[in-house]
């Protein structure tokens, strides 16, 4: 008899985690509402003040959400290498919207969730990249290959179709030229920061 009540708390979470993941890419954390992610995962608002203390807690859990699918995602892409495949981020719009709208919302913290879990993809790469060079940590010249390549991957994953018509890409050169920017973003150093 007990069983019952839990699943229903468990679908109530996982329906509100959802939504809140949802929200986070589409209108951000300072606009997403706790009614708005209530109404999307068809429950009373109420509850998220039970089960996550309010909307801080409910857009934590949320992205957490999106960090571990996002690093789910990057393992099947990568086939067990350690650096991601070039120009792959725009395949994931979910997790590279809520990041990019809870850094313009000034919520850091929340964006950075993929390091408090423990789940960066970014920081591995740069930890394979660093034991191929021989290093024990990383230097200036290793964090700027890897700030480098974020920058091109994550820019070009979020501006794509503006970057193909501003630089006039006809649509049947458009893999060609993704192609080409990934190269450049894999000889940005010599450290190691190809895929292996």
């Amino acid at each position: 008899m007990s069983a019952a009540p839990r699943r229903g708390r468990v679908d109530v979470e996982e329906r509100l985690i959802a939504a809140a993941g949802e929200l986070l890419g589409e209108v951000g954390p300072r606009a997403m509402s706790v009614r708005q992610v209530a109404e999307r995962a068809g429950v009373n608002h109420g509850l998220v003040h039970h089960y996550f203390g309010g909307k801080d807690g409910l857009a934590r859990a949320g992205m957490r959400r999106l960090v571990t699918e996002h690093l789910e995602w990057v393992k099947a892409q990568n086939e067990g290498r350690p650096i991601p495949v070039p120009m792959a981020l725009g395949g994931d719009q979910r997790y590279l919207r809520a990041v990019v709208r809870c850094v313009l919302d000034g919520e850091s913290d929340l964006a950075l969730t993929e390091l408090t879990e423990g789940v960066s993809v970014p920081r591995s790469a740069m930890e394979a990249v660093v034991a191929r060079a021989g290093l024990d940590e990383p230097d200036s010249e290793t964090r700027a290959v890897v700030a480098a390549a974020m920058a091109l991957e994550m820019g070009w994953a979020a501006l794509e179709p503006f970057i193909l018509a501003i630089t006039g890409t006809p649509a049947e050169e458009a893999d060609e030229l993704r192609r080409r920017v990934g190269n450049l973003r894999l000889g940005l150093g010599a450290r190691g920061a190809t895929r292996s």
